[in-house]
């Protein structure tokens, strides 16, 4: 999973230059709306199917049954998108090509979500990792020729993401020989509801997790113009390399959780890892925040410039978030999914609030700010819902410790100098050092032995 997921993030990260280079601050805008809009529309015509089809293929080991499974998920897709995108397309009234572009994004995107769910919960793996390096590779490649022969950039960047897409749902369903599960016949209205009785919970959960982290830009459109959403979303990227890193644990952790919810010791289990998970998730944020000066100076154009500023309250905003999926997948393995949904609503309509409010005063702080509080108070939510019926114990010294110890870091963050940065590497590294030394230690240790081993194989 690391590879599969760590591969693509390297590489978006190779394509940001290539699109500020070639994306005027305003067609940028433009293209992270569409993706906002991409991660509104699919999980209401999908209706989150690809999670009940991963929850029950993990568990059925019955041919028969995953025969069903992904015979009647892939079905209700097809069904779904035959219905809803002729709508999309009236409804979206923006120029035609870019509408039909839209519509064939939403299609391909929606199959590779579930199709790679499914290879998830066939207990493939690596074919899941291979699908998202196809789809990267392929992004990358059509990047370059695309905006170097087409006239107009923002088609270039819209036709390779489909066209990457589709190549990965081809290769991901050859490798997992899905023509061998999908049977025709056993397509029923039984099974699709018995799949969406599990997934349409979820939906309340993704559209207001859609409002929390991507109605900003939205409101930054409306309130201060397209451009600054152009710079709103290049601050994003240095933070998505610290949830991108979350996610390949948390993938792990989802199916983890579900397999030993039933475990006698589950209580000890959760607490010992949240703790863990805690101290190695603000540890890897000190770090990430220590080299940001360094990687945003190397990989933003300098029209982007005051994307820097927002940085830090965009880290809390995703350290909060990690911590919010975490309990996602406590929530998931108890088959709890109707909770997902109200804390992430609460902190929608909270996020909304106080965007509108400030906005006017503060500019992109207010996105940034909200954001942050919006996913702390659905954290302390869940936290306090979860322990109704699971006691956690949580280290609290360690955890009002290190806020402060980010708090001192991020302000001498702002003062853009060598020393401050010199001074916030430290106080990283030295962290890192005495709260997960226990975690470094195993990890050396575990090399080492790789190492010896392989020497001896020799």
């Amino acid at each position: 999973m690391s590879i599969g997921l760590l591969i693509p993030k390297i590489i978006s990260f190779v394509t940001l230059p290539l699109l500020t280079t070639y994306l005027s601050v305003k067609e940028y805008g433009e293209y992270d709306l569409i993706l906002s809009l991409m991660s509104l529309i699919i999980p209401i015509i999908t209706l989150q199917i690809q999670q009940a089809a991963f929850r029950y293929l993990i568990q059925d080991k019955n041919y028969s049954g995953r025969s069903k499974c992904v015979t009647n998920s892939i079905g209700y897709i097809i069904i779904s998108h035959f219905i809803f995108l002729p709508v999309l397309y009236y409804l979206l009234k923006m120029d035609k090509n870019i509408s039909i572009l839209i519509c064939f994004l939403v299609l391909v995107q929606s199959l590779y979500n579930l199709i790679g769910q499914i290879g998830r919960g066939l207990g493939k793996n690596l074919i899941y990792s291979y699908g998202v390096i196809v789809y990267s590779v392929f992004n990358l490649i059509l990047l370059f020729i695309l905006l170097n022969f087409m006239n107009n950039n923002l088609y270039a960047v819209v036709l390779a993401l489909i066209i990457s897409y589709f190549a990965s749902v081809i290769f991901m369903a050859i490798k997992l020989r899905i023509i061998d599960y999908f049977k025709i016949e056993l397509l029923s209205f039984n099974e699709i509801k018995k799949l969406l009785r599990f997934s349409i919970p979820i939906i309340p959960s993704s559209i207001s997790l859609w409002i929390v982290n991507l109605s900003d830009r939205i409101i930054i459109s409306l309130f201060l113009g397209v451009s600054f959403n152009g710079i709103y979303s290049v601050a994003n990227k240095i933070p998505l390399l610290y949830s991108s890193a979350y996610s390949i644990f948390n993938m792990a952790w989802m199916e983890t959780a579900s397999i030993h919810s039933d475990d006698d010791d589950i209580k000890e289990y959760y607490s010992d890892l949240f703790n863990k998970l805690y101290r190695f998730l603000i540890g890897v944020l000190m770090l990430l925040l220590a080299l940001s000066p360094v990687i945003f100076k190397v990989l933003v154009n300098p029209q982007y410039d005051s994307a820097y500023y927002q940085i830090p309250l965009l880290y809390v905003g995703v350290f909060c978030n990690s911590i919010v999926s975490y309990y996602a997948g406590i929530y998931i393995a108890m088959k709890r999914t109707k909770q997902i949904g109200y804390s992430s609503i609460l902190g929608a309509i909270l996020n909304i609030i106080l965007n509108v409010i400030f906005i006017k005063y503060i500019g992109l702080y207010a996105a940034s700010i909200s954001t942050a509080i919006s996913y702390f108070l659905i954290s302390i939510y869940r936290a306090y819902d979860i322990n109704k019926v699971i006691k956690i114990k949580y280290n609290f010294s360690n955890i009002i410790s290190s806020m402060i110890i980010f708090a001192i870091m991020s302000v001498l963050y702002y003062q853009r100098s060598i020393l401050c940065n010199l001074v916030i590497l430290i106080i990283a590294l030295v962290y890192n050092i005495k709260a997960n030394g226990e975690l470094i230690e195993i990890g050396i240790d575990k090399i080492r032995k790789k190492l010896i081993k392989r020497k001896i194989n020799i």
